[in-house]
């Protein structure tokens, strides 16, 4: 049975106002629960998620939650037990049922969370298995909530960045598709009755009117249909995936930001994990994809460029080559492979990564900057140049009025 949210009100033993929710399998059970709780003048409403996944955001403060939990001495057990008791999120409510069912039943942590297949990487469930072994489990699931975390806060800036520009982009074109339906029809009735040629750019911008007035319906359904398409069935593609990622490299800025983006988010799991005693090939396995074990079969798509990249390294390392040898420039530049170079020679390769990481942070920190300095006036341009080119298009013949309008 599916769990559902519910937002309840209610009084305590002393009589004091509490609120908040709760999720059980029905309304009785959320009742009973409530009363279990001490709880009595218990109202409930239902809130309806229809099964959102859990957030990224979520899932590092559930992780953190449990650090906190274990640093305080109480078992992993009871401490999952508590999570979900709290835990408004229904999915994640659900899968931390299940963890705590597989735990039951006999199984690790690690096990676990590996049979459910989701919310956590490859490289986490090693993480934690390594926790396991040497008891460190609270200090492995902060530092997996702490790498989460700054990943997050990188995704979270590139979108704001984003979100301005695109705002008023869409904006843009709104307004030139406005222009274009209802002010340039204006101006082609004035100049319908003239017999004198209009100029270039004039005639262009009235047909492109017409052709939009009388096909505005089909073109709607079009755009409507291609969107569906994009977010149910194309980005969901491996081949798409990797195309879009070829386009992005080869644009200025952008293909700086993810170039650099993927050697810090790559040297900071590399760095924990080998920091946390998982051997180097092990460790690099991780990051090829892998194939969910729970209701799909699915297989995870991670980043293409650097599922090739983590093959290649593979394959030399194997054959008895060192890691910063293997490395290419595409990953690693010829800067950061000589501090892999020292790191392997001293023995602290995992420290190496980590200042690998902290240089490269500060210049993808740069580069997003440097991208938020450059798209507000770039976006600046773009409109006045639509609006721009209406405008003298409609007014240049009155300009030539002399030749155009007798």
């Amino acid at each position: 049975m599916t769990k559902k949210l519910f937002y309840y009100q209610g009084s305590n033993a002393l009589n004091q106002k509490q609120k908040g929710s709760i999720i059980a399998d029905t309304k009785q059970q959320a009742h009973f629960q409530l009363i279990s709780r001490g709880l009595t003048h218990i109202k409930l409403q239902q809130n309806w998620q229809f099964g959102a996944k859990p957030k990224n955001s979520e899932i590092s403060e559930l992780l953190n939650q449990l650090a906190t939990l274990l640093q305080s001495a109480i078992p992993l057990k009871n401490s999952l037990q508590i999570l979900q008791q709290n835990c408004t999120q229904i999915m994640l409510n659900e899968w931390l049922e299940r963890l705590l069912q597989s735990i039951e039943s006999g199984l690790a942590f690690s096990q676990a969370i590996e049979q459910q297949g989701k919310y956590l990487t490859q490289q986490d469930i090693q993480l934690i298995q390594v926790g396991e072994m040497t008891g460190k489990l609270a200090v492995v699931c902060k530092k997996i909530a702490t790498h989460r975390s700054q990943s997050l806060a990188l995704q979270r800036k590139l979108q704001k960045i984003m979100l301005y520009p695109s705002m008023v982009l869409g904006i843009s074109l709104l307004l030139t598709l406005a222009l274009l339906l209802f002010i340039v029809p204006q101006f082609a009735e004035m100049y319908s009755g003239n017999n004198a040629e209009l100029p270039t750019i004039t005639a262009i911008l009235l047909s492109i009117s017409n052709f939009l007035k009388q096909n505005i319906g089909i073109l709607l359904f079009f755009a409507l249909s291609f969107f569906l398409f994009y977010y149910f069935y194309l980005k969901r593609q491996t081949w798409f995936y990797q195309k879009k990622n070829q386009l992005i490299s080869i644009t200025p800025i952008f293909g700086t930001i993810q170039k650099l983006s993927r050697l810090v988010n790559f040297s900071q799991s590399l760095q924990i994990m080998l920091q946390a005693g998982v051997p180097l090939n092990q460790a690099l396995d991780s990051f090829l994809p892998r194939t969910q074990t729970w209701q799909t079969k699915k297989t995870l798509v991670n980043d293409i460029v650097l599922d090739k990249e983590v093959r290649s390294i593979l394959q030399w390392v194997s054959q008895g080559y060192a890691f910063s040898n293997s490395v290419s420039s595409d990953l690693f530049p010829m800067e950061a492979q000589q501090m892999l170079q020292i790191g392997e020679q001293s023995g602290k390769l995992a420290l190496m990564l980590e200042h690998i990481a902290d240089n490269y942070q500060e210049k993808l920190n740069h580069q997003i900057d440097l991208l938020s300095q450059m798209l507000e006036p770039l976006m600046m341009v773009i409109i006045g140049s639509l609006i721009g080119i209406i405008m003298m298009g409609m007014y240049l013949p009155i300009f030539n009025m002399g030749s155009v309008i007798q």
